[in-house]
């Protein structure tokens, strides 16, 4: 069998940890009204990609 490789378990980036974290621990929704939905795509390198190119496109 094969061993895994890196490509397979990408090392998460620090910033995208912490900021998981923060939202996790309600450091994030204490400022958001209520009407805004509390479920989440999880935060990676691709959402934030998607997100920038989406905000790019409406500039």
């Amino acid at each position: 069998m094969a061993a895994p490789t890196a490509a397979a378990h990408p090392v998460p980036d620090e910033g995208l940890v912490e900021l998981e974290e923060t939202i996790h621990r309600g450091g994030f929704w204490r400022l958001v009204p209520e009407f805004v939905p509390r479920v989440y795509a999880p935060v990676d390198r691709r959402l934030l990609e998607h997100v920038d190119a989406c905000l790019r496109r409406l500039a």
